[in-house]
């Protein structure tokens, strides 16, 4: 008896499987699996544990689109031994049972991943570690080379300053902070040997030391550095400023620092010391000659700033003087018509005049003519809203130009005395001696 061929199997839903049971084929509705853990690993498992929903196998490859049309692979039917397959149920589509229902949220296919755009800090390889501190090093060194450190002579006090505002301000400091061993020509000695008030600090050579110099002495001498020409400072402070400012080069801040002071006065050994220490050449001849007709004698205080070898010269030039004036009341046949002033303001009046003359530059040097007309004129002008002349014979001319005639032939005499020892010019006048 020949057997007949089972009928094709009916078209089947891809959402849907046929399985054999009790011998009889069985439409199954086909479950989308469960989605792989992306924190599932097979050797360290997930950190969830328990509690994760997703599934925890290695994760397989799709052989198409999770909600595709594709048709699913027919799965084979299983039969008895010896016994032809039953053929699969055929029915229409409303014959397919649904799919059970899901309680289990269901991701969508479009949804980021958990931690897929939370990237953490890449890993660097050492190279990298090392060219990167390399490049760190470089940086900071080039920052520190703009900058030149000061510290206290007692190391208790650092200044950190642009290099390039010093060597702006100072061609002096700059030459000092430019200089290298390594870079010199032969024979070339670090310029800061010929510098006072500073000294190498360390193995840097833009470290600095004070030599010599006080804390807040260098605290006076940058805020003078820094302010405008409208700032306030007192006579010492601008003292402190001139001196700091001749030692180091500042050629602007001493410049406007000596005009500053010409305005204050000073006292006639102010001058002198400051001339010395300063170099300023057209302080020093009026200032140690006014000391020759000054009344009052000097002080063992004085005598010492100024030293005994000048102090010396005072003296003899003073002695001159003295003895010029006994020639002259001694003289015979004295015009009847000179009239002098005896009175001690009208002199004293005359003799300020004349420092007050001596202060400008180079009037130390004039002819006696000149000095007479400047002592005249500076006699004139009034000194704190008062007449400088209290006398009516002086006020009238009758003593007055007697009496700075005689002033001017003093000053003369000790001019002479001074220039025989010192010269003329410059030189020997700024040496402390």
């Amino acid at each position: 008896m020949a057997t007949s061929n089972p009928p094709e199997p009916a078209a089947v839903k891809p959402s849907a499987t046929v399985v054999l049971q009790d011998g009889k084929p069985k439409v199954v509705p086909r479950h989308h699996p469960r989605r792989s853990c992306p924190f599932y690993r097979s050797a360290q498992g997930c950190y969830k544990g328990a509690a994760c929903n997703l599934s925890h196998s290695e994760p397989q490859t799709r052989s198409g689109p999770p909600n595709g049309n594709a048709s699913a692979p027919r799965s084979p039917i299983a039969g008895s031994t010896g016994a032809a397959a039953s053929p699969p149920m055929t029915g229409s589509s409303s014959s397919t049972p649904a799919e059970a229902p899901n309680d289990r949220p269901r991701r969508q296919w479009n949804h980021p991943r958990p931690n897929q755009y939370r990237r953490g800090r890449p890993q660097l390889s050492p190279e990298q570690i090392k060219e990167h501190a390399i490049a760190q090093s470089e940086a900071a060194k080039a920052q520190n080379a703009k900058k030149v450190t000061i510290v206290s002579e007692d190391d208790e006090q650092t200044w950190s300053l642009e290099r390039e505002f010093l060597s702006t301000h100072s061609k002096t400091l700059g030459l000092v902070l430019s200089y290298s061993p390594k870079k010199a020509a032969p024979g070339v000695k670090d310029p800061i040997k010929n510098m006072r008030g500073f000294l190498r600090f360390g193995d840097n050579l833009d470290n600095l030391q004070l030599d010599d110099v006080k804390a807040d002495d260098f605290d006076v001498f940058l805020s003078g550095l820094r302010a405008s020409n409208n700032t306030e400072f007192t006579l010492e402070e601008r003292q402190i400023i001139l001196t700091l400012a001749s030692d180091w080069g500042f050629e602007d801040l001493r410049n406007r620092t000596i005009r500053e002071i010409e305005k204050l006065h000073p006292s006639v050994i102010d001058r002198v010391v400051l001339a010395r220490r300063c170099k300023i050449a057209k302080w020093i001849r009026g200032a140690l000659l006014s000391l020759t007709i000054l009344p009052d004698p000097l002080t063992a205080t004085e005598i010492q700033i100024i030293g005994t070898t000048t102090a010396a010269l005072i003296w003899k030039a003073r002695e001159e003087i003295f003895l010029h004036r006994l020639q002259v009341l001694t003289t015979k046949g004295r015009p009847a018509s000179q009239i002098k002033c005896a009175g001690a303001s009208c002199k004293q009046a005359v003799r300020e005049a004349m420092l007050r003359v001596l202060e400008k530059p180079g009037a130390a040097g004039k002819a006696e003519s000149d000095l007479v007309g400047l002592v005249e004129s500076e006699l004139k002008a009034p000194q704190g809203g008062q007449e400088a002349l209290p006398c009516d014979a002086c006020k009238a001319g009758t003593g007055l130009k007697d009496g700075v005639v005689e002033l001017v032939e003093e000053f003369k005499l000790a001019r002479i005395i001074m220039e025989v020892q010192l010269g003329k010019e410059g030189g020997k006048w700024l040496e402390p001696v």
